[in-house]
């Protein structure tokens, strides 16, 4: 069962349980110009080869390659080192082949690969070389190369051109982007990241949908690798995509707006996805908003903020984490602080949710009594409580609508801290060192039902639950008060059990919302109670 759908059943739970408690007291870049490293020869073998397209000769685009060939070609590699804005700041360190024009290793400067296990290894994209070229039989073209070893993306941008014969690719980097612009002349028109080469980069991903392949033709649409059968065409696509949970590599065609697009199954890893344009933007690096916000056209989408009625609710929780809340560096104070303001934002249908509760309370002995006189009648049992409830002032379902009212904020919540890239390795206090993961205090040499360890706030949030419910109190007698006992008790450790599973962050919210809950209820029941006695004195 993945994390999603114990959610789900978690949010079902809560529902149920406030429902049944209710009725049991009272029946939830343009490419810029630059000058690309090529020998004059070279030069005019490519210009002689565009006259020749234009003139409609039938070459053939990749010569083959002769025995004598092979054995005088040495391969050479290309280090290209992409920096960010900020002096001294490396985005990507990613190395190029010769052999296929490939990327053979595509290294994230600021991302750590398992960053819960403190390797000191990068993120590396290229886990299988992509961007291959081949000859009619499958084997890589060997490509001549005369420029530098190491190169530095500039501003303006850096050309890395390969040369074969007539054929050439070029490479253009622009200095602070997650990725490159390729051109290719007299080459295979499709380009091609290959299955495997995007990695597992966290601890115990083993949740379906970790690896998918997404495309967008007139909507954003997405496939888990492992459900995907062969190799199969998506239709013309504005950019197509494989990716893990946080990191992708995303092609979108430069020289018309759509181009036609491919996926394949990814073998146990990330899925094959290729595209047909000889000019191509490709993007590789994290599934961050801001990022996939500047590529356009609608790759945002692909951050799983929820379901449609829920998305909007997301991105405001997003913007607020990232924008309003920019200059605190700790997320983990971010979240708290978000908890407060969602708890001022929500406490109306807080107090509203709990003096409706208390009002049924009240009437609880009188709704038994006509319950026993009308056992035999329920047509007119129902009658009299419309009646008792119009008398009393009280709405039968005025405490569990607000409370259903928040569940969206929850799920939207859920979705936000469980696919923030910016989470990933961040720190909060202590041993809890990264906000994407589950929190542990006590590691299990083995997993037991699931779980890797203990964590200390999801223990606290089953204490501040059952609290909650105890506080809240009931005039409820016989079998009825057996039935939310037993509910007072089984709902916290059900809950603690799942968010043992959940993110931290998430974790760290629905404690501090809870606490603030509590606290909130308290101070309601005191002013109720000198209200009533404020009402007797007069």
């Amino acid at each position: 069962m993945s994390d999603q759908s114990r959610l789900f059943l978690a949010a079902v739970l809560m529902l149920g349980v406030l429902i049944i408690s209710w009725f049991v007291t009272g029946k939830s870049s343009s490419q810029q110009t630059v000058a690309e490293t090529v020998t004059p020869q070279q030069i005019g073998q490519i210009a002689l080869a565009i006259e020749e397209e234009e003139t409609d000769l039938q070459a053939d685009p990749v010569p083959p390659q002769t025995t004598e060939n092979l054995q005088d070609y040495t391969e050479r590699t290309v280090t290209v080192i992409i920096s960010g804005e900020e002096s001294g700041e490396n985005l990507v360190v990613a190395r190029l082949s010769t052999t296929g024009g490939s990327v053979e290793s595509w290294l994230l400067q600021g991302y750590e690969d398992y960053p819960d296990q403190n390797t000191g290894q990068m993120v590396n994209l290229a886990e299988k070389s992509w961007m291959v070229s081949r000859e009619q039989d499958g084997t890589p073209v060997h490509f001549e190369y005369s420029g530098p070893d190491t190169v530095f993306a500039a501003e303006q941008g850096t050309a890395v051109t390969f040369v074969s014969g007539v054929s050439a690719k070029t490479y253009t980097f622009v200095r602070g982007f997650y990725g490159f612009t390729l051109n290719k002349i007299n080459l295979d028109v499709t380009s091609t990241i290959e299955p495997g080469a995007i990695p597992v980069t966290e601890t115990q991903a083993t949740e379906k949908g970790y690896f998918t392949a997404s495309w967008f033709t007139n909507k954003h649409k997405k496939e888990n690798s492992e459900k995907i059968e062969g190799f199969e065409p998506t239709g013309n696509v504005a950019w197509i995509a494989s990716s893990n949970k946080f990191f992708t590599i995303i092609l979108m065609p430069e020289t018309t707006e759509r181009a036609d697009g491919y996926i394949a199954p990814g073998e146990g890893g990330s899925p094959l996805v290729a595209l047909d344009d000889n000019s191509i933007k490709v993007y590789a690096g994290p599934k961050a908003f801001n990022m996939l916000k500047e590529l356009g056209r609608s790759t945002t989408d692909m951050i799983d903020f929820g379901w449609p009625i829920i998305r909007w609710i997301g991105k405001l929780i997003f913007f607020f984490l990232t924008t309003a809340l920019s200059f605190v560096s700790n997320w983990g104070v971010r979240i708290i602080i978000l908890a407060f303001a969602l708890k001022i934002l929500l406490s109306p249908l807080t107090t509203k949710s709990y003096v409706s509760m208390q009002k049924m309370q009240k009437i609880q002995p009188a709704m038994q009594e006509i319950q026993k006189k009308y056992a035999k009648d329920p047509k007119q049992q129902q009658s009299e409580m419309q009646k008792l409830y119009k008398e009393k002032g009280v709405n039968p379902i005025g405490g569990c609508l607000p409370m259903l009212l928040q569940m969206p904020v929850f799920f939207a919540m859920y979705r936000v801290l469980a696919n923030m890239v910016e989470l990933r390795g961040a720190e909060f206090v202590f041993w809890i060192n990264d906000l994407s993961r589950p929190e542990i205090l006590i590691q299990f040499q083995t997993k037991i039902l699931g779980l890797e360890g203990i964590g200390l706030m999801a223990v606290l949030l089953g204490v501040i639950m059952f609290l909650q419910q105890k506080l809240t109190g009931s005039s409820s007698a016989g079998a009825a008060a057996q039935q939310q006992k037993m509910m007072m008790y089984m709902m916290p450790i059900f809950m603690t059990f799942l968010f043992m599973r959940f993110a931290s962050g998430l974790t760290l919210y629905w404690l501090i919302f809870n606490i603030l809950t509590l606290v909130h209820q308290e101070l309601i029941k005191k002013k109720l109670t000198l209200d009533q006695a404020d009402g007797k004195a007069k």
